[in-house]
Parts: structure tokens; C-alpha cells; sequence
């Protein structure tokens, strides 16, 4: 029952959500710690659901009279949120987030784009002339190629070994 509740929470089913809570209450004795965190899981709970009155007075019945320290502890933290002053934000310091509207599904996913990419090499690779590559030279490109400037050096290397020890 404390995992449908969550599950209902987490979905934004508050009333659902108190409605299991307080079903698996019944079977988990209030005093252990599974039955604190379904205690705090409904408080949570109520407060989502609009009933904060209710909240407030569960929290402060688990800060008073629950046996597990942590149980307590996150009461009272929670509580001290809720009762927290509230900020009070003009228009102009708040974020505004546009609306995404229909022209924005109309747009590729990164799954479509590499599917036609991947179409587009597939394609690429077939039609092309492999043939032209073998018959028309190309100047080599030895000034690049670091393998070159290794082989030239213990080319030159060699020979100036070569020409020391010619006597």
C-alpha cells in the first residue's frame, strides 16, 4: 500500500495517494519506522492535497511523540519549511518559460537525423566511382605523413653511420 501511495504522489494523485496512505497506516503500526515514513509520506501527502492544517498537526505529532530519531528529525525539518515565510515575488523578478506550441513537434528528432543520415552514407558509398581514385595521379603527400619524416630521418641516419665508418 506504501508503494501505490508513493506511486500515486509521484503521478500528482494527491487524494489517491491519502486514501493508500492511510490504508496502509491501519496495517503498520504508527510507532515503527515504516510506519513513520508512511506517516511523513501523508503528511506530504495532505499538504499536496490543499490540507495543510492537517499536515502541519501530523508533523508536529511525529516531532513529539514518534521513538525513531530520523523520523522526528525530518518532522521537524519539514515542518519548518511549510511554515516558512513566503517569499514575495513581483512579475518582473520571475522567470517567464514560453509556451512550446505545435509548430515546435513539427521539428527532426535526433533519432530521425541520424536515421537519414545514415541513409544518406548508405547511399553515397554505393554510387560512388572507385576507379577514378586508381586512375588519376595525385601528387603524394609526403610532408604530411609522419611515417615519411621517421623513414627519411633514419634513412639519413644510416647513411651518415654509413659515410663514418667508411675507412
Amino acid at each position: 500500500m506504501l508503494q501505490m501511495g508513493q506511486k500515486a504522489y509521484g503521478r500528482g494523485m494527491y487524494d489517491k495517494a491519502v486514501e493508500l496512505l492511510e490504508a496502509a497506516l491501519t496495517n503498520i503500526p504508527g510507532t515503527s519506522h515504516l510506519g513513520g515514513e508512511v506517516q511523513v509520506w501523508l503528511a506530504m501527502a495532505y499538504e499536496a492535497d490543499g490540507k495543510h492544517s492537517q499536515c502541519i498537526a501530523l508533523y508536529k505529532a511525529l516531532e513529539s511523540s514518534h521513538p525513531s530519531s530520523s523520523i522526528r528529525r525530518q518532522a521537524k525539518d519539514l515542518r519548518y519549511i511549510l511554515e516558512a515565510p513566503k517569499l514575495k515575488i513581483s512579475k518582473e523578478e520571475m522567470v517567464s518559460i514560453p509556451l512550446i506550441d505545435d509548430n515546435y513537434n513539427d521539428t527532426r528528432t535526433w533519432s530521425k537525423m541520424y536515421k537519414e543520415r545514415k541513409k544518406k552514407t548508405i547511399k553515397k558509398g554505393s554510387t560512388r566511382d572507385y576507379m577514378d581514385d586508381w586512375l588519376v595521379w595525385k601528387r603524394p603527400r609526403w610532408e604530411r605523413s609522419p611515417y615519411f619524416w621517421v623513414a627519411f630521418t633514419l634513412w639519413l641516419t644510416l647513411i651518415g653511420v654509413a659515410l663514418m665508418f667508411q675507412d
